[in-house]
């Protein structure tokens, strides 16, 4: 084995400290160059959890020792959905004060004997290293130096968000106000015994109909302080960041790359970003850290622990790339959505993240889906068994069946209804079934039709919608039917369902390839992101848009 004699990092964030930490500790023979430099801190506080900290101190017992006064604890979160409070379980989690945090941590590397710490704004490649790691941001300089090897790119949210602080202990906290057009997205934690990480987050429509989008950063400042003057308690907000920003979330088709000055690999946000409202960047930056240590230390040569690496870190990025996806595009849509439905949105506001399905949430926090229930019905039940009027129909359920492509079966409190599957007007001899599901193209004339099938004697009639055929308007039509859409999760898999549900108040009949276990109905249903399910067969599924 020849492992890396001189090593330089560039930041000495987390991402390049705890390397520094775990490298120094599994290769004391090696020298490490850590390069710092003065830089204003992107944000004010860092939040995780308890669980991941431990499992870091396991190797790094002084990883957390911060002051007291540099970090606070909570285990649940309060969510204000206009005059609502709503308390909702959080399990464990800690803030931390960035600078205080970042400062520990490199001062925890910079002590070793093995590294040689240096503030040093580092714009070229430090000569002579084996391997310099890139570890100084999103925004990395270093890595944008080397111009296109690491296949770098960078999607821009849709929403703005403005990062700050404030001097006021606050309660973990979730603010969604509307204003106007949209809404005001507080996204807010303590992070230290006298001071707290304040985010607001908005569709620039709304801040442009506020006036908060190109006004500057002070007026700006003080306006959202009066804003929400009741959950700071009168304390002033200062920005963290240069003004209103989308967030970039960063992918690089490769993590590491030899040219003729050397090896160089990526880590921590240099890498990847995941969008802060899942809170998981600098755990993934520690991981990547730890993990590329142990690869240099136990591979047998540079270019196979750079390989190691990359193979075992990806696979775990994309994932959580893919749950931080879904949740920005989930806070994207609520955006611009001023109506709220309590703690409906609440729950939608947990369950946007996968794990947080509905038996995980009545386990660790029955009060709140308890309140919850309360809210949809006066019996105890689950979700999936809530009874649903459809039209004249009064469902028993919400798990339809289906007979073929040809009829959905609805359980009615008359029995069992027959919604047969049509793909255009009724003929004039045709026999008309009591309900029908009614196939919408591009040339449809949807009003034209719900009045032909009423009008020929069905009691119920429901569109068959596609992604790709804007529905303006149902026309009274009493039920949407829409397919499952192509994603990773249940965001994006139903985000045809829940626009369909919030824009014309009926209920959304979810068609899906694949029985989905119950579990996963009730959290859909609880969410508000559709009202029953079918499942039907992936060639039925196939024909029925095609008809």
């Amino acid at each position: 084995m020849t492992p890396p004699a001189r090593v330089a990092v560039v930041g000495a964030g987390a991402a390049g400290a705890f390397f520094t930490l775990e490298l120094a500790r599994l290769l004391p023979e090696a020298t490490v160059e850590l390069y710092d430099r003065a830089e204003r801190s992107p944000g004010a506080g860092i939040v995780m959890s308890w669980e991941y900290a431990e499992k870091v101190k396991a190797a790094h017992p002084e990883a957390f020792a911060l002051p007291d006064a540099a970090m606070a604890t909570w285990d649940r979160t309060l969510t204000v959905v206009g005059d609502e409070r709503i308390w909702s379980g959080a399990y464990g989690m800690f803030g931390l004060t960035r600078r205080v945090f970042r400062r520990h941590a490199a001062e925890l590397a910079a002590r070793l004997p093995n590294v040689r710490f240096l503030r040093h704004d580092v714009r070229s490649r430090p000569a002579g290293a084996d391997l310099v790691v890139v570890a100084d941001g999103a925004g990395s300089r270093l890595r944008g130096r080397y111009g296109g090897p690491f296949g770098t790119r960078g999607t821009p949210g849709a929403t703005v968000f403005l990062w700050m602080r404030t001097p006021a202990v606050l309660d973990p906290t979730f603010v969604l106000r509307s204003c106007g057009p949209g809404l005001l997205i507080v996204h807010s934690y303590p992070h230290g015994a006298a001071e707290s990480t304040f985010i607001v987050e908005a569709h620039p429509r709304t801040l442009d109909a506020l006036g908060l989008l190109d006004r500057p950063l002070p007026e700006i400042e003080r306006e959202l302080a009066a804003i929400f003057a009741g959950e700071l308690g009168g304390a002033p907000l200062h920005s963290q960041t240069w003004g209103w920003r989308a967030f970039p979330t960063i992918v690089n088709e490769r993590w590491h790359t030899r040219q003729d000055d050397g090896h160089t690999v990526l880590i921590g946000d240099a890498a990847h970003t995941t969008h802060f409202s899942i809170g998981s960047g600098t755990a993934l930056a520690i991981d990547d850290a730890l993990t590329l240590a142990r690869s240099l230390a136990t591979c047998r040569d540079l270019p196979t622990a750079l390989a190691d690496y990359e193979s075992t870190r990806r696979p775990v990025v994309t994932a959580a790339q893919a749950e931080a996806r879904e949740s920005r595009q989930w806070f994207e849509t609520l955006s611009l959505r001023p109506r709220l439905n309590g703690h409906q949105t609440v729950f939608a506001l947990r369950s946007r993240r996968t794990a947080n399905t509905y038996s995980r949430l009545s386990s660790h926090d029955p009060a709140f889906t308890t309140a919850l229930l309360r809210t949809l019905t006066d019996d105890p039940t689950t979700p999936a068994n809530l009874p649903l009027t459809v039209g004249p129909l009064h469902l028993t359920g919400r798990t339809a069946t289906v007979d073929g492509a040809a009829e959905v079966v609805l359980p009615t409190t008359a029995g069992d209804v027959r919604c047969a599957v049509a793909d255009g007007p009724p003929g004039e001899a045709a026999s008309v079934p009591a309900c029908v599901l009614v196939e919408v193209n591009d040339r449809s004339d949807v009003g034209e039709l719900v009045r032909a099938y009423r009008a020929a004697g069905a009691c119920a009639v429901g569109l068959l919608v596609r992604e790709d055929v804007p529905l303006k308007e149902p026309h009274g039509a009493d039920l949407l039917a829409v397919p499952v859409q192509p994603g990773s999760g249940r965001v994006e898999r139903t985000r045809l369902a829940d626009r369909l549900r919030y824009d014309h108040r009926i209920p959304v009949l979810l068609l899906t390839p694949q029985e989905l276990p119950q579990d996963e109905i009730d959290t859909l249903i609880a969410a508000g992101r559709i009202d029953l399910v079918a499942t039907i067969g992936p060639r039925d599924m196939a024909r029925i848009p095609a008809r």
